[in-house]
């Protein structure tokens, strides 16, 4: 029989999905009806209880008129059929399987009024059972007491039992019927514990993997983050570190026996050992902002002007607009960062002499940084995958931009190139520095 045919059981339920109060058990469990469940404790019970009465009915029989003996013979058939149709329908419905038990129980009490020395009241209790059993409180409380009300009725008319003997009988029916439904009420309880635990350690393993997947993301934000920082302070001192070596390479080969050469070459070393210190001092303000202290921004712009300009020879000036208020350290650094990446590309593709605008305008609500170089007519234009180091610079500028919720443009003018930041004045929710 597979796990959704009915059968009367010992807990009166139906097959998984019966009914909406009843939640199914684990498949692996199995339910009281399947293999796995009561069914081989119920079965060969109510087999054995329908075998006694049958056999008993059977021995009751001789000396009885040919009504009585087709009567017993009929009613013992239909409490065999209403008892095993519980265990072959597959009807979903309480309907079929409560005029399966009252029609058995009627067959037992006929037999129990017409034949008081057969064993009919084990039809009867196994009738009151399973009513207990099978069905939801209310139906099997009706089927019951019509069961109940027809029993002392035939007892009564019937004349062969006292009224202790009916009185007794009625307690032991209304026993079984209460063993039923008491037994039907645990099993439900005991489904929804497992169901419950089922959706616990579903919920559980749902977690672990949440939990898994937002750590792998904060490890790729957190390398990300780190990347930019990096190529941010690596690209800045290290591409002014290059002009100045350039320029130092120039002027060693045109010092020869020249005082203002020489001079000029002292200078571009003092230069290049001031852009290694500050490249130095950078990775440590990068290593300081992991361990949580003090991240550079908008007070330090203008440090950082003058320090590029001083270095690569660009016309480099800062504007500031607006009320100068104190930023999230994100958004500061962001600025910051961006300005410094800015500078670079603008030292790398103008050449010494072109003129660099930066323009911070604080908002009521946001703050923008706008660099605009221009570039002198022989030096190219340099397209957004020309960009520092193939263009990681610019991506990571935009990625900061975006991941505080704010934009980032950037491209060729007229003039030579812009960049655009626009960021909010307090920092975006779930963003980190």
């Amino acid at each position: 029989m597979s796990a959704g045919t009915p059968a009367f059981t010992v807990d009166g339920m139906a097959s998984q999905g019966r009914r909406p109060a009843e939640p199914a058990r684990a498949p692996e469990r199995g339910t009281p009806w399947s293999v796995g469940g009561y069914l081989r404790l119920t079965r060969p019970i109510s087999a054995a209880a329908i075998g006694v009465a049958a056999v008993g009915v059977a021995l009751e029989l001789p000396g009885h008129s040919a009504a009585v003996i087709t009567g017993a013979i009929v009613a013992v058939l239909v409490a065999a059929a209403g008892i095993a149709f519980l265990f072959l329908s597959r009807s979903r419905a309480d309907g079929p399987d409560t005029v399966a038990l009252i029609a058995a129980g009627f067959a037992g009490i006929w037999l129990a009024a017409t034949l008081p020395n057969a064993p009919g009241l084990v039809i009867v209790f196994l009738s009151f059972a399973a009513l207990g059993m099978r069905l939801q409180p209310r139906p099997a409380i009706a089927a019951g007491l019509v069961v109940f009300v027809a029993m002392n009725l035939a007892f009564w008319l019937a004349g062969k039992m006292s009224l202790a003997q009916i009185g007794s009988q009625d307690i032991g029916a209304a026993f079984l019927f209460a063993i039923g439904a008491f037994t039907r009420s645990a099993r439900i309880a005991q489904d929804q514990a497992r169901a419950a635990q089922a959706r616990a350690e579903a919920l559980l393993i749902q977690l672990r993997a949440s939990q898994a997947a937002q750590a792998a993301a904060a490890a790729l934000t957190e390398r990300a983050r780190l990347a930019r920082e990096i190529h941010d302070i690596l690209a800045h001192a290290l591409s002014g570190l290059v002009l100045s070596l350039d320029t130092m390479e120039l002027l060693g080969r045109q010092a020869a026996g020249d005082q203002a050469a020489l001079e000029q070459l002292r200078t571009q070393v003092t230069r290049g050992q001031r852009i290694a210190r500050d490249g130095l001092a950078d990775t440590k303000r990068a290593i300081s902002a992991l361990r949580g202290d003090e991240l550079p921004g908008p007070a330090l712009l203008g440090q950082l002007v003058r320090d590029t300009a001083a270095a690569t020879g660009l016309q480099a000036e800062l504007s500031i607009s607006g009320a100068e208020r104190p930023l999230p350290p994100e958004i500061g650094l962001a600025l910051y960062r961006t300005a410094q990446e800015a500078l670079t590309n603008s030292a790398k593709y103008s050449g010494p002499g072109a003129a660099v605008r930066l323009r911070l305008s604080y908002g009521s609500d946001q703050v923008e940084l706008a660099v605009q170089d221009a570039r002198p007519g022989t030096a190219p234009v340099a397209s957004q995958g020309e960009l520092t180091f193939g263009g990681y610079g610019l991506t990571g500028m935009r990625e900061r931009a975006e991941l505080l919720g704010g934009s980032l443009t950037a491209g060729p003018t007229q003039a030579g190139f812009g960049v655009l930041l626009r960021l909010p004045a307090a920092a975006a929710n779930g963003s980190s520095p």
